[in-house]
């Protein structure tokens, strides 16, 4: 093989093992004792608290558990985060996420401020380039 064989698979290798690395997790709520808990595992279709290479979706669960995610402190870094029509998200002043993308067509309050997207950049910000 050549070089510039072995190159071109090594690279679509590396492109595809990160690919695969980034999931979906979805906020389903409802644990019991942290029903609103953002930061216990129970309440994520991953069986996990989002991290850095996780999609968030939080879907309207009015229909199920009524329950939607509360962070009331520390700092989160998810890769992007989408909060769909009918649901929520509350932030306390001690919590910020930092996520790639943020979408948000429900209701999130507290995320004027504490919600960074694109390389830290406060919404705010990033609305007035």
């Amino acid at each position: 093989m050549t070089r510039t064989t072995i190159f071109a698979i090594s690279f679509f290798a590396l492109f595809s093992i990160n690919l695969s690395a980034q999931k979906n997790n979805v906020w389903e709520g409802g644990a019991p004792g942290h029903e609103s808990d953002w930061h216990y595992y129970k309440n994520w279709s991953l069986g996990k608290t989002p991290d850095a290479f996780d999609r968030v979706i939080i879907p309207d669960v009015s229909a199920s558990t009524q329950k939607y995610p509360i962070i009331q402190q520390g700092a989160i870094e998810v890769l992007s985060i989408e909060v769909q029509a009918g649901a929520s998200l509350i932030l306390f002043r001690s919590a910020r996420i930092m996520a790639e993308e943020f979408i948000c067509n429900g209701s999130c309050k507290g995320c004027e401020q504490r919600i960074w997207i694109e390389g830290n950049i406060p919404p705010v910000m990033a609305s007035q380039q």
